[in-house]
């Protein structure tokens, strides 16, 4: 069966947008960074640049446009850039194929904006239309959202445009076109992955003077850009996005080189708490409540202007306050009165170390950017974001203030803020290539996992297996014995035989013999002499004088006296019968006349005393018929050719003539235990008497002792 593989339901997330700083500190209130903006790029490269500010609270974009009181000049300072390659007093709209008018209407503010200036009334107008907006400087081929509602205007009250960062309406007539944040994010193809950014103002006084440029990140923030978690906080509602915080309390305190004190500029005598205060980056200064103001003109000896609501600082107080070096710690919350969730935003008073310039003044002055509440509402502008990272997300409807890092700048690490039902995107995402699934991620993760732990136990199985045999074979290498009754169907065998014919009882073989089955195959005895040749009583020569007469009759047996038996090996008890020569013709039959012996019906079991009664029977009938018998040296004896000698000489009949030598003569030889003898040790051996040897010397023939072929 052919599976296909299913279409991936997942796509890919567009990632934050980095608004890059154009580097410079511009602005006719302070020195503010600046960031790079186009208005007119249709992706062929032809929008105009511009140096903007950043608006937390309005969602229009405004740039300058042509004004009789600015020349080139002060069209170069208030950010507009060169245009097809010459210089340009503001947003050229006569000719622009991108450009729409909508109108001229008043640009939207708030209440406090109008009540903080005494110029802004009646507050200023501007020319509306629609274009394309885009971060950064023009460039070919980008990619560019829709058209949005922008604004250029020519009223000195605002000197450097804006860029607005603020959702919803945008609140002018034939102003239904969505703000920039809420085009970028839903209208079409999404370009940032939600509405939300991270902004920091940046700090001209830090880094020697070099100055910290701002961070203005679309869709997410930077998180190597402020320090700890800060303070979350909800916005009041979906439809009203304000930053509202509390201000629970403003600290004064000198460098630690000059004094140690510290002092509320917020609990006195009109104040037992704290007040609350909208956050926008619209302005430059602090509008705080008026008994607040007077704490800060007393701590940093300002001068308050009623003509230009500005509070001004001399050149003597100035020099004071830089000796001072004082820090001013803002503690925000979510209300005014004190709780545990919290961050303190650090400002130094350089931070405050403003000037005024054209056309707020026609010469630099030197200010402290702090404003008197007229109707009782407070802001924190960018003076304050100087030293904080804040975090706005209107997608969930709340924001951060966290204390922004300006020292020793770290690299950045964008994190990107989703929508609501949205998963975050795979770090291949994250670097522009499409990677694999999380599922399919986890199954593969899953799946190595399994493998590594069957491969371990087939790994321990295998081990644990040759080990087992391993150790078999030792103990059965190492056993120096076995035991019948554990071993099953092994026996041990062992044949031991010295003569050929020789059959005995099998023995067990010892230890270093090794084993054999129950069923072993044939082994051969051991045998010293000829297969072919039949056990018999080795050859003695009689007595001197009786050389012609053999006392040695083949098949006979001789009895051992009592003597004997108990000369027999230990292991054997008194008066134990034992026959002398193993094999099945130890004992022979009678000759006949014929010179054959008919066969015995003795078996071979019968007793040896029977076997000894029959012998003297035959030998006396023998020896009416033989009266001596010669062998001849060299010839080879047969039963019959062999007289049968008395077995023991105590028994020999009266009429016998050789009675007497043979009842003398006493054996020629000592004979040990027999190999038939149960557990025997040896084989006896004949050795013959003085008297055999010395018959054999005069012997003229030397007779030779015969022995079996």
């Amino acid at each position: 069966m052919h599976f296909q593989r299913r279409a991936s339901k997942v796509t890919p997330l567009p990632q934050p947008l980095t608004v890059p700083t154009s580097g410079d500190f511009d602005g006719d209130d302070g020195k503010w960074s600046s960031f790079n903006i186009n208005i007119g790029n249709d992706g062929t490269g032809t929008g105009q640049n511009f140096k903007v500010l950043v608006s937390t609270s309005s969602g229009l974009t405004l740039v300058p446009q042509q004004a009789s009181w600015c020349n080139t000049e002060c069209a170069k300072g208030r950010g507009v850039q060169t245009f097809n390659a010459q210089p340009a007093r503001g947003l050229v709209t006569t000719g622009s194929k991108t450009w729409e008018s909508t109108g001229l209407y008043g640009i939207p503010l708030p209440d406090w904006f109008t009540t903080a200036n005494v110029t802004m009334d009646p507050a200023p107008g501007g020319a509306f239309g629609k274009d394309y907006v885009a971060p950064g400087q023009t460039v070919a081929g980008t990619t560019v959202a829709s058209k949005q509602l922008v604004v250029a205007y020519s009223d000195k009250d605002f000197y450097m445009g804006w860029l607005g960062l603020a959702a919803g309406s945008s609140g002018v007539p034939n102003g239904s076109l969505p703000n920039f944040l809420d085009n970028l994010a839903t209208t079409g193809s999404s370009v940032i992955p939600s509405r939300s950014f991270g902004y920091s103002a940046g700090a001209s006084y830090r880094n020697n003077q070099k100055g910290v440029p701002g961070s203005l990140v679309l869709g997410g923030y930077d998180s190597s850009r402020f320090t700890g978690s800060g303070v979350s906080i909800n916005m009041p509602s979906a439809s009203n996005n304000t930053l509202i915080v509390g201000v629970q309390s403003i600290l004064h305190g000198l460098d630690p080189d000059v004094a140690t004190d510290m002092d509320s500029l917020t609990f006195n005598n009109q104040r037992k708490e704290g007040f609350m205060a909208e956050i926008d980056s619209t302005i430059p200064y602090l509008i705080l409540p008026n008994d607040i103001c007077d704490m800060f003109a007393d701590r940093y000896q300002l001068t308050y202007d009623e003509g230009t609501r500005y509070y001004f600082v001399n050149s003597s107080a100035h020099t004071r306050n830089l000796q001072q070096n004082a820090t001013v710690s803002f503690k925000i919350g979510v209300s005014s009165k004190d709780s545990a969730n919290f961050v303190t935003i650090d400002l130094p008073y350089a931070a405050f170390d403003t000037q005024l310039s054209f056309p707020q003044v026609n010469q630099t002055t030197q200010y402290f950017p702090i404003r008197r509440s007229g109707n009782g509402r407070s802001v924190l502008g960018r003076t304050f974001l100087q030293e904080a990272y804040l975090i706005v997300d209107y997608e969930h409807t709340n924001f951060t203030v966290a204390q922004a890092v300006l020292d020793g700048m770290p690299t950045s690490k964008v994190v990107p803020i989703l929508r609501t039902g949205d998963t975050s995107p795979s770090a291949s995402d994250q670097d522009g290539s499409r990677g694999l699934a999380a599922g399919a991620i986890a199954g593969i993760v899953v799946g190595i996992v399994l493998a590594f732990l069957i491969a371990a136990i087939a790994a321990y199985l295998f081990y644990r297996r040759r080990r087992n045999t391993k150790k078999e074979e030792a103990v059965h290498e190492e056993t120096p014995d076995v035991d019948t009754t554990n071993a099953g169907n092994e026996i041990k065998y062992r044949r031991v035989s010295e003569l050929t014919g020789s059959e005995i009882a099998q023995s067990q073989k010892d230890a270093a013999m090794g084993y054999y089955s129950a069923e072993p195959k044939y082994i051969p005895p051991i045998s010293e002499m000829s297969p072919e040749s039949t056990p018999a009583e080795l050859y003695s020569p009689p007595p001197e004088g009786e050389d012609t007469f053999d006392y040695f009759a083949a098949g006979r047996v001789r009895r051992r006296g009592v003597t004997r038996d108990q000369d027999s090996s230990d292991n054997n008890p008194p008066h134990t019968p034992i026959a002398e020569l193993s094999g099945e013709d130890a004992i022979r039959p009678s000759c006949t006349e014929n010179n054959r012996s008919p066969p015995s019906d003795t078996p071979l079991k019968t007793n040896i005393d029977e076997v000894l009664a029959q012998g003297r029977l035959a030998e006396a009938k023998a020896e009416t018929e033989v009266g001596s018998s010669l062998v001849k040296s060299g010839d080879q004896e047969t039963a019959c050719e062999v007289a049968p000698a008395a077995a023991d000489p105590t028994e020999t009949p009266a009429g016998d003539e050789h009675g007497d030598a043979a009842r003398e003569r006493r054996p020629s030889h000592t004979r040990g235990l027999s190999d038939v003898t149960i557990q025997s040790n040896s084989t006896a051996v004949s050795q013959p008497t003085p008297e055999e040897l010395e018959h054999w010397a005069n012997t003229k023939e030397g007779t030779v002792r015969p022995m079996s072929p």
